[in-house]
């Protein structure tokens, strides 16, 4: 317009006074992008932004004449993207928040979720030893009252009566120790080639005399000639359970049928590859529902009244198969009965004919003597009379350092120790032992079964007795590593 830049532009003139100065006096262009600049317009001042390009006009001279000034506004572009940034710079702040958040949220439902759990670990507890405790007393009156007659009459004809009703219950007591040794993971399976036809020939016959006359006990053996792999023992109490609940569950009476097939699995998520054998028990009893279903082989889980179960009896079945390599199954509809399916690995292996071995003469291997190691001395007296009984000549130390003692007056031919004794356990004992006496063969009596200390003492020359055990178990177990 014919009139000095600093009337139009006086209010930014400070600002952009040495830009222009600058271009005009060097001839080099000076050029910016979002540029702030403080202008008046509208009747108001506010900061805008430009993007500005001033380069110098020549003249035919080589001199500079004027400044050429291109500007371009960007204040909604700069506003939007302050806006922009703004908004993502809030929405990080909110993330965060809400990441702390969550994670508080999840901590307070892990604090609630482990409450729970203590609560349902707390409550199985409650439930397990209420029904150990009353199974246990059940055990103990068959014990103690047959005790109590036999020494109030110790002469009477029902004395051999009264005894074997009380070894009958000792032995209950005995599998319901076993379960939860099972159950706590502390007792190690034997394991072994079973005959499985001639196992469940042999069992069915003690299944009968428990499970009572309402049951009607019926076999379908098609595994002749067949071998699997597992602990005699634990097998049995595994049907035994399994059976026991089926008689439960036909308190009318009913059918159960105990049948055995060769079965080959490929693709199972539950089980290897390979041979099996399959023990299944059905019964005609009331099944259950798919709500009990599911929870069946839980521990602790049971659909019995209060006393009348501890919830051990499926887990441990459960439980034993799968320490043998080999799963279980089960199947039920209510109102039609239940079919449980054990799984057991086959093997080519043939078992040994220890089982059917005639029992030994008590008195054929002469006075042999006896080393007895055990701190609770109603075991001590036990072993001494039975192994009198048997014609052995018993040493009787309260503690593993009266062993050492003793051993160096005497020299047993046989050790028999408990495992688990105050001071000096059994493995440190059958150590000191064999540095005066290398040869002497060992059994241990162990209550825990056989735990990884126990095995790491055995060596060669050794036994282990589980207990508790009969006469006739310590007498195998004492001949066995006698005879040359």
């Amino acid at each position: 317009m014919g009139r000095p830049a600093k009337e139009n532009w006086s209010e930014l003139w400070d600002d952009l006074e040495p830009l222009l100065r600058g271009v005009r006096e060097t001839g080099e262009t000076f050029s910016a992008k979002d540029r702030p600049f403080y202008i008046e317009r509208s009747g108001y001042g506010e900061t805008v932004y430009f993007d500005v390009s001033y380069s110098a006009v020549p003249q035919e001279d080589g001199g500079v004449g004027g400044v050429l000034c291109i500007v371009s506004e960007t204040t909604e572009r700069v506003r939007a993207q302050a806006a922009l940034k703004e908004s993502e710079a809030n929405l990080r702040e909110l993330n965060k928040t809400l990441e702390q958040r969550i994670a508080d949220r999840t901590r307070e439902l892990e604090q609630a979720h482990a409450e729970l759990r203590q609560a349902q670990k707390m409550e199985a507890v409650g439930q397990l030893t209420g029904g150990i405790a009353h199974d246990f007393n059940n055990l103990l009156q068959g014990i103690t009252g047959n005790l109590d007659l036999i020494r109030r009459k110790p002469k009477a004809e029902h004395v051999a009566r009264w005894a074997e009703a009380g070894l009958k219950a000792a032995e209950r007591g005995a599998r319901l120790a076993g379960q939860l040794l099972a159950f706590s993971r502390i007792q190690k399976l034997e394991i072994a080639p079973i005959d499985i036809t001639a196992a469940v020939s042999r069992f069915v016959e003690m299944l009968r005399h428990s499970l009572g006359p309402t049951i009607r006990i019926r076999t379908d053996l098609q595994t002749d000639g067949i071998f699997v792999e597992g602990d005699r023992v634990q097998l049995e109490m595994a049907v035994l359970n399994v059976a026991l609940n089926a008689r439960d569950a036909m308190p009318q009476g009913g059918d159960l049928t105990i049948a055995t097939r060769s079965r080959r699995t490929r693709g199972d998520a539950a089980l290897a590859a390979g041979d099996y054998v399959e023990l299944a028990v059905t019964d005609t009893g009331s099944g259950m529902s798919p709500e009990i279903l599911e929870h069946a082989f839980e521990p602790f889980f049971t659909t019995k009244e209060t006393g009348k179960g501890t919830g051990l009896g499926l887990s441990q079945v459960y439980g034993t198969l799968k320490q043998s390599g080999g799963a279980a199954e089960i199947e039920s509809t209510p109102g039609r009965g239940t079919t449980i399916r054990l799984l057991l690995r086959r093997t080519d292996a043939a078992p040994s004919n220890a089982e059917d071995a005639a029992a030994p003469d008590d008195h054929e291997l002469g006075k042999a003597s006896v080393l007895v190691v055990d701190d609770d001395p109603d075991v001590r007296a036990f072993l001494k009379d039975s192994l009198e009984n048997l014609g052995y000549r018993p040493i009787i130390c309260e503690s593993g350092l009266a062993a050492i003692e003793a051993v160096e007056i005497v020299s047993p031919e046989v050790a028999i120790l408990d495992f688990a004794m105050p001071g000096m356990n059994g493995a440190e004992v059958v150590r000191r032992l064999r540095q005066r006496l290398p040869d002497i063969p060992v059994i241990f009596a162990s209550g825990y079964s056989e735990t990884a200390a126990v095995s790491s003492a055995r060596g060669e020359r050794s036994r282990l007795l589980r207990k508790p055990f009969k006469i006739d178990e310590l007498q195998a177990a004492v001949r066995g590593l006698l005879e040359p």
